[in-house]
C-alpha cells in the first residue's frame, strides 16, 4: 500500500508540474476512475496547489543542498558502471514549485487518503447486533442500553451519534434512552418510528406479525410513520400499529408483562392459563403444556418477581389444585377443569 501511495503521489506531482507523458497522464485518470476516493484525493491535491500559488505562498526549501544530494547520488551510481540519467537542469524558480509541491503531496498524502478512506467507510458500514436464543443488552456510545428479546436484532451506522442517533430494530427490544434534546434517538421498526421524549420503552416489531407494539414503561414517546403523524404515548401506555389498515390506536388495557423478558417481574390479574403459559415459555425457553384443552380457560392472579421457573409452577399448581409434571420435552400441567371444581 505505501509504495503504491508513493507511485500515485509521484504521478500527481508530475501531472500538477506538467511533466507527465501521456502514458502516465492516462494511468492516473485509471486510477481516478477506480474510486470517489481518489476523485477527491486528486482534487484536493490541485485545489491546495492552486491556492498556494494564487496566494504566492513560499515554502523555503535549501534547493541548493537538495540538487547537491542528487548529484552526488548520481556519482556514486556512475561509479558502480551504472548508466547515469540525463540531467535536465531546471532554474531555481522551476525547482521551488516541484519542491513545494513535493513537500504538500507527501505531507498531506496519508492523512487525506485515510480522511476520505475513512469517512467513505463510516458513512457505509453498519452495526449490527443480535440476540439468538438468550435476552442480551448492549450499550450503545451514548451511554443508552439496548435489551434484546431472543431472536432480535439492531443495527445502526458506525456515525451514530455524531449527527443523529438512529436504530433499525427487527424483533423486540427495551430501551433505556440517555436524552438528548439536539440529538433525538429515533428507533425504525417494521416502517415506524419511534422517538424518545427521555424515556424507557419497549418495542415489538416481528416481521411476520400483523402488529407493531410499543409500551412506555416511563417518560414519553411519540409512535408515527413517514405519513402519519401517529400517536403520543406515556408511562403505562401501550400503541399498536396495524401494518395492514396503516393505523395507530391506544391499547386501554396495555400488557403490563410486554417487558418481562428484561424484569423477569410478571403481573397477571384474572389472567387465562393458556396466557400465562405463553408468556413463560417465552421469556424462560421452556416447554410448558396443558394437558388437556379445558385448563386454557383457568384464570389466575399473581404476581412473580424474577422467580425460578419451578418456583413459578409450583405456585400456579398449588393456586389452582393442578399437577405439575416433568419430561424430557418441558412440563405438563394437568388436572380437572377449573368450572368443575
Amino acid at each position: 500500500m505505501k509504495e503504491e501511495n508513493a507511485h500515485i503521489d509521484h504521478l500527481i506531482t508530475r501531472v500538477i508540474t506538467g511533466e507527465a507523458t501521456e502514458e502516465e497522464m492516462q494511468e492516473l485518470n485509471r486510477w481516478c476512475d477506480e474510486s470517489e476516493v481518489n476523485r477527491k484525493y486528486f482534487g484536493d491535491i490541485q485545489f491546495i496547489n492552486q491556492k498556494a500559488v494564487a496566494s504566492n505562498t513560499i515554502i523555503k526549501v535549501d534547493v541548493d543542498k537538495a540538487w547537491s544530494n542528487v548529484h552526488r547520488q548520481m556519482k556514486s551510481k556512475a561509479v558502480a558502471k551504472r548508466k547515469v540519467p540525463k540531467i535536465v537542469r531546471l532554474n531555481a524558480s522551476a525547482w521551488l514549485r516541484i519542491a513545494a509541491i513535493v513537500v504538500l503531496v507527501s505531507g498531506i498524502s496519508f492523512s487525506l487518503y485515510h480522511f476520505y478512506t475513512s469517512s467513505v467507510i463510516e458513512s457505509t458500514q453498519v452495526i449490527a447486533f443480535m440476540s439468538r436464543d438468550s435476552v442480551v443488552n448492549t450499550i450503545l456510545k451514548d451511554n443508552s442500553t439496548v435489551i434484546l428479546n431472543k431472536q432480535s436484532k439492531i443495527t445502526y451506522s458506525a456515525k451514530y451519534g455524531k449527527a443523529e442517533r438512529k436504530v433499525k430494530l427487527e424483533g423486540e427490544a427495551y430501551f433505556n434512552v440517555k436524552h438528548i434534546s439536539e440529538k433525538p434517538f429515533i428507533v425504525e421498526a417494521e416502517g415506524t418510528l419511534i422517538q424518545d421524549v427521555g424515556t424507557l420503552f419497549n418495542v415489538k416489531a416481528v416481521e411476520a406479525d400483523t402488529l407493531v407494539e410499543v409500551f412506555v414503561k416511563s417518560g414519553e414517546v411519540l409512535f408515527f410513520t413517514k405519513n402519519n403523524k401517529g400517536i403520543s404515548l406515556t408511562a403505562g401506555e401501550m400503541g399498536v400499529y396495524n401494518k395492514k389498515t396503516k393505523t395507530f390506536s391506544k391499547v386501554t388495557s396495555s400488557n403490563v408483562n410486554a417487558a418481562s423478558y428484561v424484569s423477569k417481574v410478571f403481573v397477571f390479574q384474572n389472567a387465562r392459563l393458556s396466557e400465562v403459559v405463553q408468556q413463560l415459555n417465552s421469556v424462560y425457553n421452556t416447554n410448558i403444556r396443558l394437558d388437556n384443552e379445558e385448563l386454557k380457560d383457568c384464570t389466575i392472579s399473581v404476581t412473580f418477581e424474577d422467580e425460578d421457573i419451578n418456583m413459578i409452577l409450583r405456585v400456579i399448581s398449588e393456586t389452582l389444585d393442578l399437577t405439575i409434571t416433568k419430561d424430557a420435552k418441558g412440563y405438563i400441567i394437568s388436572g380437572e377443569s377449573c368450572r368443575k371444581k
